[in-house]
């Protein structure tokens, strides 16, 4: 039986269904996975590596021990070699990319000269780093490039990289692990890795942020130890919509949906929107067949109804409005005016331009990060950047004549919050100043 593609006009009852589903999904979470990443934290909080272990039993069937936890360098080596020559060789490519686009995103320090004195930014690099690598689905060796070379070039001394056990260590993920110098991984993945990460256990040392992808209990989890660490983001199933006018090509359009449908969760969101309704219907016809032939036809299969559509505006402006709306992970814009059209792009994690940059591009190979805001938070979230993995820290530096030029504003302005040191702090300084 074909999966039924829906053509949905966004200024009907259907296009505020499709909105509310969205948000509705984006918004529910699993209260028995909640409970179960709860108690899993808590456990390995209270008895670090005996938890660690008895739960990689239970959830991996994998039996681990304090000697067999952490991956050898010899391991990760011996791996790595078994690793495909043409695998080897577009992964370097592609890390030489990344490189080049994250270095220009270093941290700006600065020093301005104020009436008081000089102020100072110094941006400082975080001292260590926990970077999840998912391993459920498929081995994800372009996650380990795209969390750990960002906290190299930001100057991170340590980085810990976690990945769920396998009978074997994937050698695609150990080809990335040898490239990068990665020294220290271990063989532990879901919640327990998350809350080893956070806590620390007697074999794993706790970490100041954790990165990267995972399913759902990995998602909860970095969402409950938030707080005692940093965290990239709340990674939520991928999301595309697309932007298409009478240029664009719907058999490339109905195969970049599908590429963002295809990760394997049940939730993902494809969605294209267009202000022209016979390429609507074209590119639905080409998502019939293309699911209709696809190795992966269970995958999409096992989506919702509306995770695959074809909207319809009846401008671009209300398309951008659309788009804006969702503030979705991808956006591809496919388009004659693209690069006009952009300008009024407020929400999209990561944009992609015209007919020749589908998102897979920036998944493997171009250069920009693809740990990417989901569910609505590129209305206030940004990729994994350099950034991420650095701190500001301000400095003062102040006069005795910049003290006292500001003493009576700062006693103002504390006693009015009835601070009352605050103001002494500052007083008692200028009293003795003003005698000298």
């Amino acid at each position: 039986m074909k999966r039924n593609i829906p053509i949905i006009n966004i200024e009907s009852a259907q296009g505020a269904r499709l909105l509310a589903v969205m948000k509705d999904a984006r918004r529910r979470q699993d209260d028995g996975a909640i409970s179960t990443v709860e108690k899993t934290i808590a456990d390995v909080r209270k008895n670090g590596d005996k938890a660690l272990f008895a739960y990689s039993k239970k959830f991996d069937g994998q039996s681990l021990t304090p000697a067999t936890l952490r991956i050898g360098d010899s391991e990760i080596s011996s791996q790595a070699a078994k690793a495909p020559l043409d695998f080897k060789t577009a992964l370097v490519e592609a890390a030489d990319r990344i490189v080049a686009y994250h270095s220009m995103q270093k941290g700006n320090s600065f020093s301005i000269v104020t009436k008081e004195g000089r102020l100072t930014q110094m941006v400082r690099p975080l001292s260590r780093v926990g970077v999840y690598v998912p391993g459920g689905y498929a081995s994800y060796p372009s996650s380990v490039l795209m969390d750990v070379i960002p906290a190299q070039i930001a100057g991170v001394k340590e980085i810990a990289v976690v990945t769920p056990p396998k009978s074997e260590l994937d050698p695609k993920v150990a080809f990335a692990l040898r490239l990068l110098k990665v020294k220290e991984a271990y063989r532990i993945g879901g919640a327990q890795a998350i809350a080893a990460l956070a806590y620390g256990t007697k074999s794993i040392k706790a970490v100041d942020k954790i990165v990267g992808p995972g399913n759902l209990f990995v998602a909860l989890a970095k969402k409950c130890v938030y707080g005692t660490v940093d965290i990239d983001a709340v990674a939520g199933p991928s999301e595309v919509v697309i932007l298409a006018d009478a240029t664009a090509n719907p058999d490339w359009v109905a195969l970049d949906l599908l590429a963002q449908a295809e990760h394997g969760s049940g939730a993902e969101r494809a969605l294209c929107i267009t202000e022209n309704k016979k390429l609507a219907e074209r590119i639905a016809g080409c998502l019939v067949d293309e699911i209709q032939k696809s190795p992966v036809r269970a995958v999409f299969e096992k989506l919702h109804p509306l995770s695959i559509c074809v909207c319809i505006a009846k401008n671009r402006d209300a398309s951008i409005k659309f788009i804006n709306d969702i503030a979705p992970e991808h956006l591809q814009m496919i388009t004659k005016t693209c690069k006009k059209d952009i300008e009024k792009i407020l929400n999209a994690s990561a944009v992609f331009c015209g007919p020749y940059a589908p998102v897979a591009l920036g998944d493997y190979f171009i250069g920009t990060n693809h740990v990417l805001p989901t569910g609505g938070a590129a209305r206030f979230g940004s990729p994994l950047g350099v950034e991420s993995f650095t701190k500001r820290m301000s400095v003062a530096e102040i006069t005795p004549a910049g003290l006292s030029g500001c003493a009576k504003s700062v006693s103002i302005l504390a006693r009015s919050e009835k601070f009352v040191h605050h103001a002494l702090s500052v007083e008692r300084r200028a009293e003795i100043l003003n005698n000298i």
